[in-house]
């Protein structure tokens, strides 16, 4: 029996087109049309707020270090990790089922499979520094995935308008995943963005930065090798964001080794099962659940 939930017809509808996969895998990133429920979205925001005030529906074996800000009313950006496997309403806007399956289809895949989710809050701010998420690609924090075709979507609670930070893509810096040369710039906490723009004024045809200025309702979705930043949210009101980290079915753990020849273990690896071989185990269906499936 097929366990996941089959889309409607006027779900179908939403689902992107071969143009729109060919825009995909041409530039990095998409945005879908709103595919996301008001009810959804507000259940969110209130799920967002229980799980800032201590409020768990299922707790982790072991958080092993990652991100959990918590409740910081100074600070001018919160990051939570894994909050799907914490809180039911944010489990049921970033297992999507809609969601998951425009994922499938962008990444020409049969399977998704969860790799893990960051709950942002961006806070409003003056327009300085503060409140800055550095250029990055999410791909170079994961070494250790074999597999190229990992994605990310990006589900806002609210309307995203360009003062309040929003995600902002390079078109087609996917293409660039083997020059090492750009890896020194790359840090989700680094507040300087001026100085890889200087880089790639420099060293790369100038390309198109893209501001994902969505509704409430759209998500946008990017390649895991897409590079990406946020300036700071200089509105008078938060921005705040579930980001949620995708694997295809074939994804399998690789080793992996730093400049000085050591061997790289991300966080995830200290949490979820071992192999046979006792290596990490990336198909775990507690931390890493399948959701998308494709059965013929």
């Amino acid at each position: 029996m097929n366990k996941f939930q089959s889309l409607t017809t006027e779900q179908k509808q939403l689902l992107p087109t071969e143009e729109d996969v060919l825009f995909y895998e041409k530039n990095g990133w998409y945005i879908s049309p709103v595919v996301l429920e008001k009810d959804v979205i507000d259940e969110a925001i209130s799920g967002a707020q229980d799980f800032y005030n201590g409020v768990r529906d299922y707790e982790l074996k072991d958080d092993c270090g990652l991100a959990d800000d918590g409740f910081n009313s100074k600070a001018a950006i919160r990051n939570n990790e894994f909050v799907t496997l914490q809180k039911k309403e944010l489990k049921n806007i970033g297992f999507n089922p809609l969601i998951m399956a425009i994922a499938a289809k962008l990444a020409r895949v049969d399977e998704i499979r969860l790799f893990g989710d960051s709950l942002v809050n961006k806070l409003p701010q003056k327009p300085t520094s503060k409140g800055v998420v550095g250029w990055h690609s999410d791909k170079a924090y994961w070494p250790t995935c074999s597999s190229d075709k990992m994605l990310t979507v990006w589900i806002p609670f609210q309307d995203v308008s360009e003062n309040m930070g929003p995600l902002t893509y390079i078109s087609q810096s996917h293409l660039w995943k083997e020059e090492l040369e750009l890896k020194k710039y790359f840090s989700f906490g680094n507040q300087n963005l001026g100085a890889f723009e200087d880089y790639l004024s420099k060293h790369k045809p100038k390309g198109a930065f893209s501001q994902m200025t969505l509704k409430k309702g759209q998500v946008s979705f990017h390649n895991s090798h897409t590079i990406h930043c946020s300036y700071p949210n200089t509105s008078s009101k938060s921005r705040l964001a579930l980001a949620v980290h995708l694997q295809d079915g074939e994804n399998k753990y690789k080793e992996a080794f730093n400049d000085k020849g050591e061997k790289i273990i991300i966080s995830y690896d200290k949490i979820c099962r071992k192999d046979k071989n006792g290596k990490p185990d990336y198909s775990d269906p507690n931390l890493f659940p399948i959701l998308h499936k494709k059965f013929y």
